[in-house]
């Protein structure tokens, strides 16, 4: 494995130009990300947003000692797919870290590459709003979120007044908790969040060849309805001799929009080295307001005349 990825703090990076015309749409982060289906006015969310998670070895039980799973669409088979997801998630919880990359697609395409520990993590993600293509970076060092973005992200993910963006661009930036982005920014990071992120009542349970030519066990079933989101399908592989996730994906479709969510797992029980980047900013400084909507990366067009809610004579 390449040890430069757990380098941190990366440098910034240089951010892409936003758009000069963008269409109509409603993106927040994901996987946290969530997208409007316009023509049906059904909200769909990205399920299982790769969160991150060895410094200790797994906690797990291996299932191979048990029987193999029983033929799909059986009580028998049903439970025994239930218990073996129980056991994925508990092994997720548990892990000292992992790196993860999940991608959403049906819109626009949404992705986030992330490597969850216990304490901390890391996350990249990009996707496309109102504001632009957003860019940005999340560190969680203790119970403080670090924040680095392009200017789409900074006006959509932390309020940044329009007029002050472009200096906040590409700084390191602090969100505490109590900040107003805090509740939308640190979800997803650490290992025992993620594995909150992976929902699925399994029906049955399969052997399957995943890429690499590595035998897993798939289970499919059903991703509940939650907070106004409508039901989906999706399945889960896991590494028999571990209880660990391989791929997690969820589908959810409606007035001929289908959205496709997929979360791949790897390095399971590397912990991530996080530090804090010096130089960083403390959100409260900035000059800020809360963004259409009231939701902080919900994505929505920018106010034309924001109220500083800052530090005066701050950024």
């Amino acid at each position: 494995m390449n040890d430069d990825r757990w380098a941190f703090p990366p440098q910034p990076p240089a951010w892409p130009p936003a758009p000069s015309t963008t269409p109509p749409r409603r993106s927040s982060r994901s996987l946290a990300v969530v997208a409007m289906f316009v023509a049906t006015g059904i909200v769909a969310a990205a399920i299982g947003v790769g969160g991150v998670l060895l410094v200790r070895h797994i906690q797990a039980s291996p299932s191979t000692s048990g029987p193999p799973p029983t033929a799909p669409g059986t009580n028998a088979g049903a439970a025994q797919a239930r218990a073996l997801y129980q056991q994925a998630i508990a092994a997720t919880r548990a892990s000292n870290g992992f790196h993860y990359v999940a991608v959403s697609s049906g819109l626009d395409a949404q992705t986030i590459v992330g490597d969850a520990g216990q304490i901390g993590g890391r996350q990249a993600i990009t996707f496309v709003s109102n504001f632009g293509t957003e860019q940005f970076t999340l560190l969680l060092v203790g119970n403080t979120v670090y924040f680095q973005g392009n200017i789409p992200a900074v006006e959509d993910q932390l309020g940044v007044s329009t007029a002050t963006a472009a200096s906040v661009e590409g700084k390191w930036v602090t969100v505490v908790n109590g900040n107003g982005p805090y509740t939308v920014l640190q979800p997803g990071i650490t290992a025992a969040s993620q594995a909150t992120e992976l929902p699925l009542t399994p029906a049955s349970s399969a052997r399957v060849t995943v890429a690499g030519g590595v035998t897993a066990t798939r289970l499919s079933g059903v991703v509940p309805a939650s907070s106004g989101l409508p039901p989906g399908t999706g399945s889960m592989d896991i590494a028999p001799s571990t209880d660990l996730p391989i791929t997690y994906r969820s589908t959810v479709s409606g007035g001929g929009v289908v959205l496709t969510f997929t979360t791949t797992f790897s390095a399971w029980g590397t912990a991530p080295s996080v530090s804090a980047p010096t130089g960083a900013v403390g959100w409260s400084t900035l000059t800020t307001v809360v963004p259409p909507g009231g939701q902080y990366g919900g994505g929505g067009t920018p106010a034309a005349t924001p109220t500083p809610t800052g530090t005066p004579g701050a950024i």
